[in-house]
């Protein structure tokens, strides 16, 4: 990626909102663009954010294949109640919610108080709790290192670690835990392990936690979770899984959306310091250009920290102009994009503040386009979204795999 010079990208180009980018520390990458980039001065502006501790991360399973199975609304609930049980049992031990938590994923942070076996052991209970009264299961990572609290979330090389094999390599009901947390939990630990039984590189050395003590006596209280959505709307999930009714859910109309999602390039690893800085400035660099494009084209934006950017829009064909024009913008400074763009069925949520949140199949299958499936450089869509934004050459359809599901695709 591009060193951010203020020749090219002048400290004033991040001089965004207050409530832009959701809580993006706008200050430390206004600083970061000021500074000479180097590792020191990386470390030095990071070192008041830095947190030592424990992170698990968890990822549902089979998402996309129920997607296309269950209604939008039972899916929610099927996935919040796991939600709640990871928050309330992380809570009862002493754990932290890490930013707002997506439709299929969380985080928890542990710091260095928490036990280690600990850990482990009510990982064990809430998997078994889980299995007997939820729908949906979910895989959890677990990692032991530095992390950095920046804006909404934690961030560094550590941070993209656990998150990547939560995402990528755990199945429902399994519990992976890296290296270093291995280490930590001592030669005397009362748990089962074995090795991984494939090469995951980017990860590095990994284990399945097999069996061990579950945590007796905890007694999980803080259900409610860092929600995506209206404080009602989750009011409304809540008794939908006792009464399964959905009509006792409080939602907005259901609208045929477009989704546009936006991977950015990331920065290599090897200095993960300013990589975690880079990686920023570039977040708030799509917040600015992606907003001066919005303007004319009635998107919105639903998210722009964190992971990838995600936008709205009623018509493909602007959807498919937005993408197009923060492609030009991002190539001529050297940095690639990933693109995905699907239209369907979504809930558009106002969560106040000229914040937006969504949900709905749309949202899945263009992360699907962008992350696991595209490619840097290149804007892929649904067919159906290909032909409704008035692609003049649709012949070349590619049958992309992701996540069990077959999805016909062009590339733009």
């Amino acid at each position: 990626m591009a060193r951010f010079s203020p020749t090219r990208f002048p400290p004033g180009f991040f001089d965004l909102p207050p409530d832009a980018g959701q809580a993006l520390p706008l200050d430390m990458i206004a600083s970061w663009i000021r500074s000479p980039q180097t590792p020191e001065a990386a470390r030095l502006l990071l070192e008041p954010c830095t947190l030592h501790g424990i992170v698990v991360c968890s990822d549902a399973a089979g998402l996309t294949r129920l997607s296309h199975e269950r209604s939008l609304i039972e899916l929610m609930a099927m996935v919040s109640r796991p939600k709640e049980l990871v928050h309330a049992y992380g809570r009862a031990i002493g754990g932290t919610a890490v930013g707002v938590w997506a439709a299929d994923n969380t985080a928890m942070f542990y710091p260095d108080g928490v036990s280690p076996d600990h850990v482990v052991s009510m990982l064990l209970t809430l998997v078994d709790r889980i299995r007997a009264e939820c729908e949906v299961g979910i895989g959890l990572a677990v990692h032991l290192g530095e992390f950095y609290e920046l804006g909404s979330g934690l961030h560094g090389s550590n941070a993209d670690r656990v998150e990547n094999l939560a995402e990528e390599y755990t199945e429902a009901g399994e519990i992976l835990i890296t290296a270093d947390f291995r280490r930590a939990l001592g030669e005397t630990a009362a748990f089962e392990f074995e090795p991984l039984p494939r090469l995951i590189s980017t990860c590095g050395e990994v284990f399945r936690v097999l069996d061990g003590p579950r945590f007796e006596g905890i007694e999980p209280s803080e259900f409610r979770y860092p929600l995506p959505f209206p404080e009602e709307f989750y009011a409304g999930l809540t008794q939908f899984q006792r009464t399964r009714r959905t009509s006792v859910v409080p939602r907005p109309a259901f609208r045929d959306g477009v989704i546009v999602v936006v991977e950015r390039e990331r920065e290599d690893r090897d200095q993960p310091e300013v990589a975690s800085l880079n990686d920023l400035a570039l977040a708030a660099a799509i917040t600015r250009v992606g907003g001066s494009l919005l303007e004319n084209l009635s998107g919105l934006e639903v998210k722009s920290a964190g992971g990838p950017c995600i936008y709205y829009f009623d018509d493909p064909r602007k959807a498919l102009s937005f993408s197009r024009e923060l492609r030009e913008f991002f190539e001529a400074q050297h940095i690639r994009l990933s693109i995905g763009i699907d239209m369907g069925h979504v809930l558009l949520f106002e969560l106040g503040a000229g914040k937006h949140d969504v949900a709905g199949s749309p949202v899945n299958v263009a992360s699907k386009l962008a992350q696991e499936v595209g490619r840097l450089g290149a804007i892929t869509l649904t067919w159906a979204a290909a032909r409704a934004a008035g692609l003049p050459d649709i012949t070349a359809v590619e049958a992309l795999a992701a996540s069990g599901l077959t999805i016909e695709a062009v590339r733009t």
